[in-house]
C-alpha cells in the first residue's frame, strides 16, 4: 500500500486523493510523515510554580492537616477553621 501511495504522490496526486485511492487515513499519513515522529520515553521534569510552597511551609501545612483535630476533615474545612482561629 505504501508503494502505491508513493507512486501516486510521485505522479502529482494530492495527498487527500492519494489517501482516498489507497484507503489510507490522512491522519495516519501525517502521523507517519511527521518530523521526529512521536516522543517516547519519560516525561520531562516539570518546573515548580513560582507560588509553590517551600519545604518548611509544606511541612507546617502537613503537620496542621495531620493533627488530631483536623485529620478527618476536608481541606476547605481545615482552612475555614484556621481562618476562624486567625491563622492563615
Amino acid at each position: 500500500m505504501n508503494d502505491a501511495f508513493d507512486e501516486l504522490r510521485a505522479a502529482g496526486v494530492a495527498v487527500s486523493r492519494a489517501c482516498t485511492f489507497t484507503g489510507r487515513s490522512r491522519a495516519t499519513h501525517y502521523c507517519h510523515t511527521a518530523p521526529g515522529g512521536r516522543l517516547h520515553g519519560p516525561w520531562p521534569a516539570r518546573r515548580s510554580p513560582p507560588a509553590a510552597l517551600g519545604e518548611t511551609e509544606r511541612s507546617r501545612v502537613l503537620a496542621v492537616m495531620n493533627s488530631p483535630g483536623y485529620q478527618d476533615l476536608a481541606i476547605p474545612q481545615v482552612w475555614a477553621r484556621e481562618l476562624d482561629a486567625g491563622r492563615y
